[in-house]
């Protein structure tokens, strides 16, 4: 009895469900290589997820997604430690991170589904 049940269990397919979210002037990202933390700190900037080997950072502003391209460790850990951590995206992040479409296809690991609009 116990050998079937666990054939049974071993038998059924393992459905793995990967959190995807739109990310503006991308598309769709499937954020399962990326590291999220949530911020507890801000109502404005909610999580910060980051793509170390890619060096690409996806951030929940509001509702809504946002990226930057190369964006080295140092300034993720910058970013995690600071008192204001939205000063802190706007002024190091936001602009000299900002994503051309070639940088963009570069560090993004493969995006999936709709593209954006």
């Amino acid at each position: 009895m116990t050998r079937a049940l666990l054939f049974l269990v071993l038998a059924l397919p393992v459905t793995a469900t990967a959190e995807v979210v739109v990310v503006k002037r991308v598309g769709d990202v499937d954020l399962s290589r990326f590291d999220c933390t949530p911020i507890s700190e801000s109502e404005l900037l909610r999580r910060v997820c980051y793509d170390e080997p890619h060096r690409y950072l996806v951030a929940q502003i509001g509702d809504e997604y946002y990226d930057a391209c190369d964006v080295g460790p140092k300034e993720v850990d910058g970013l995690m430690e600071s008192e204001h951590v939205v000063a802190y995206y706007n002024q190091h992040l936001r602009v000299q991170h900002k994503c051309t479409a070639e940088r963009g296809r570069q560090a993004r690991p493969m995006s999936v589904g709709r593209s954006a609009r």
